[in-house]
């Protein structure tokens, strides 16, 4: 896939915000590499998400963990920590052992034998706890641990041993729970406070877990934060919005994915760290106890004690804060100096260097920015009050500190409305996506009478909501997938339709049939500059249709999820629409006429132009109807399966009308390898594929495989070219009858030419 480094990105659910902030932290190290980067959105491993459980095709969205092969990706990143959050470890090693055989590094999690990057869990959750400890004065504290086969569940859980003995507090087994992970970890915090009903505090080991708990406490009449306090470990998004706000611990997933792939030469090498942590921090908030932000601890955090010392110092901290990773973007530099400006200003307002209408003026181009899609309100909330008192702090002037209260009351009024613009904004985009899949599903409704499924028209649009490209690829076939079989990915798709910045195109049949694992890198995809594309299943129930593939920014990830399940509804019912039309088609005529009459079945649409051989419409026709024939029940029969070896070598080297000479070449090698009766389709660009009934299967392939080498000797010779014109082959063998599957048949002859196209190439390095 060319020099530039391929990274893929296994993540859950693109809704998390867990998830999507984790998704940018890995576009901003994949900008800063020049390297692709590929998400793959499944969901999870063992048992589900408690907000999701109830969902019973869920197993679907995995679907997508199969495509990452070692021919697209070159290293492997997996967030294996919301993945396989509820997975017992052995499943989470099974899960790993089965990706393919490249570096692989897990985040968010340990597994033995893997690198990884996980959060500080022992240090993060140890300030919560401490903080229950010497500022509130708890003493009979609870925990609310997660499974118990859970690496970083029972580092938390460590922690809390640890740190009750060295305040020498009482740790009884009866006061340690274990809960999953999610919402439903109800029945464990109850058990938790009828065995302990004088507990002056519970800290659980992940918010979720305390967020579905704090039910429990309202219908027992315990007031969290005043009867009982509650601490916990994520700073997940809703945490800040939970009645009352909850304390937490914040762990930046973006920070997270950013350091681990920036290492990602090294982990390819083999040089990088086996094991590397990223800094907690204590998120203080009503919950535990705490009436107002604890300033002075934010200010020592800052730098900002004594406004005498160096302010770039300070800056930096408030920058590292308010930023994270995000101060390297290249989107958000103006805005990082921005704040700088104002930072230094109201230094400058403090020590008389500067009025307070050049500080205002400083914060308005702040306001005016798009800060608040990099930095959280109450982070920018936190960083203005710290500022505000540690300036007054310094003051001694009484009506320079009522003008300090006047300005900084000023900042709080205008990001506040800043706030509510940026939600409208964002509401008025999911809209926008909401209004075109709608309308787009409505005019095809209207085209449904039509003969066949308008992919082109399904897509056209998506460029206008965000999307750079977007990539429609089907499977062949009805494809079910129920949750008791074992996922087997198609080693082909047909690409529908795709959308780019020059409108929607619909590539021609001999185009259409492309290796699976090249979605991401094809003709039709532009490779002149770095990219985040994201994958998503198309299904309905057990029923799968294929994938999307959209070139996008990691900022509209949150509307991939949306366009794919509309475009799925879509799909399941012109697919219902488009067998009514069928029916009602045969029932107007014959067999027989319809034959003679449809143009779609006429000679030339079944015809290859440039090789006259059958095209892959009909091959599959005349294949199906050989083998569904009641005379050939029974009998012996094979699919070869033939890919010519170099064509872009001789397109490149010699140009494209050799390369057209040697495909018509492999064409006649084949029409001289089998009978006339035998049915030979070229099916794709440079693969080609025969139907052959014969007597003794064991003998076959080798006696096939030895007759083509002959044949090809010869037209070698009399072509007299400077370059070989050669083909790989895959024969499957089986027996005629109307339980056979064609699509399964030409997957296991493709396999076994990708055995033979893998050793030609590990002999000589020239196949492709």
């Amino acid at each position: 896939m060319g020099k530039r480094l391929n990274i893929g990105f296994l993540v859950d659910n693109l809704d998390n915000y867990f998830t999507s902030q984790a998704c940018k932290g890995a576009e901003l190290a994949a900008h800063m590499l020049d390297a692709n980067l590929y998400i793959f959105p499944g969901h999870y491993i063992g048992k589900p998400d408690g907000r999701s459980e109830d969902i019973e095709y869920e197993y679907q969205y995995n679907s997508v963990f199969s495509l990452p092969t070692e021919n697209n990706i070159d290293i492997l990143y997996v967030l294996l920590g919301t993945i396989g959050s509820r997975a017992e470890l052995q499943l989470q090693k099974e899960f790993l052992d089965k990706l393919p055989d490249i570096p692989k590094v897990t985040l968010f999690a340990e597994v033995d034998g893997y690198p990884s990057v996980t959060f500080d869990n022992k240090n993060g959750f140890g300030r919560a706890l401490l903080h229950l400890i010497e500022k509130h004065n708890a003493k009979k504290i609870g925990l609310v641990s997660g499974p118990e086969t859970n690496r970083d569940a029972r580092e938390r859980l460590n922690a809390f041993v640890e740190i009750m003995a060295a305040n020498n507090l009482e740790c009884p087994a009866e006061r340690i729970v274990y809960g999953d992970f999610t919402e439903g970890s109800c029945k464990a915090t109850e058990k938790l406070l009828n065995d302990n009903p004088d507990l002056d505090a519970v800290m659980f080991a992940n918010d979720l877990m305390a967020l579905g708990s704090y039910k429990v406490f309202e219908k027992r009449g315990l007031v969290i934060g005043k009867d009982i306090l509650v601490a916990s470990f994520d700073d997940d998004d809703f945490a800040a919005s939970m009645t009352p706000p909850l304390t937490t611990v914040e762990a930046s997933s973006a920070e997270l994915t950013y350091k681990a792939m920036l290492n990602a030469e090294e982990y390819i090498n083999g040089s990088a760290a086996g094991k590397v942590s990223v800094d907690t921090f204590l998120v203080q908030r009503n919950s535990c106890g705490c009436s107002r932000l604890d300033i002075d601890g934010l200010k020592i955090r800052f730098n900002l004690s004594d406004m005498s010392s160096d302010s770039d110092d300070s800056i930096g901290s408030l920058k590292k804060y308010l930023f994270g990773v995000f101060s390297g973007d290249s989107q958000a530099l103006k805005i990082t100096e921005y704040f700088e400006e104002f930072c230094s200003s109201y230094f400058a307002f403090l020590t008389g260097e500067k009025n307070c209408e050049e500080v205002e003026s400083a914060f308005r181009r702040i306001a005016d920015s798009d800060i608040l899609t990099f930095v959280g309100t109450e982070r920018l909330f936190n960083v203005l009050q710290t500022l505000q008192s540690a300036g007054e702090d310094s003051l001694s002037d009484d009506k320079k500190i009522i003008r300090t209260e006047s300005m900084f009351s000023e900042f709080y009024r205008i990001i506040s409305l800043k706030g509510l613009s940026i939600v409208s904004t964002h509401m008025g985009s999911r809209d926008k996506v909401s209004g075109l899949v709608n309308r787009q599903t409505g005019e095809i409704f209207t085209m449904s009478n039509r003969m066949g499924i308008h992919y082109d028209h399904l897509i056209e649009g998506l460029v206008s909501v965000g999307f750079e490209a977007s990539y429609l690829y089907m499977f062949q076939g009805n494809l079910k997938h129920t949750p008791q079989d074992k996922w087997r990915c198609p080693k082909s798709v047909l690409l529908m339709a795709y959308e780019d910045e020059e409108g929607v195109h619909k590539p021609i049949d001999e185009q259409m049939l492309l290796r699976t694992e090249r979605i991401f890198d094809n003709e039709f995809i532009n490779d002149d500059k770095r990219c985040t594309m994201t994958v998503f299943p198309l299904f309905v129930g057990e029923d799968l249709y294929g994938f999307i593939v959209n070139k996008l920014d990691s900022s509209d990830l949150v509307n991939v999820s949306l366009v794919a399940y509309q475009l799925s509804v879509s799909i399941k019912s012109l697919m219902l629409i488009e067998e009514q039309n069928r029916v009602k088609q045969e029932l107007q005529d014959s067999l027989e006429k319809f034959m003679r009459d449809n143009s779609l079945l006429s000679k030339e649409a079944k015809q290859d132009e440039l090789t006259g051989l059958y095209n892959r419409r009909g091959f599959l026709e005349y294949a199906r109807k050989s083998i569904n024939d009641p005379s050939n029940r029974g009998k012996n029969a094979i699919i070869c399966y033939a890919d010519m070896d170099n064509l872009k070598m001789i397109n490149d080297k010699f140009g494209h009308d050799d390369g057209d000479f040697a495909i018509r070449e492999i064409a006649s090698i084949l029409t001289d390898a089998f009978r006339n009766g035998d049915i030979i389709g070229r099916i794709g660009g440079d693969e080609f594929v025969v139907f052959a009934l014969v007597g003794d299967l064991a003998e076959y392939e080798q006696t096939i495989k030895d007759r083509i080498n002959r044949i090809m000797i010869k037209h070698n010779e009399y072509a007299g070219k400077d370059y070989p014109i050669e083909v790989s082959v895959g024969v499957c063998g089986f027996e005629c009858g109307d339980s056979v599957d064609i699509f399964e048949l030409l997957d296991q002859a493709d396999e076994k030419l990708y055995v033979e196209k893998t050793a030609k190439k590990r002999l000589n390095g020239s196949y492709r």
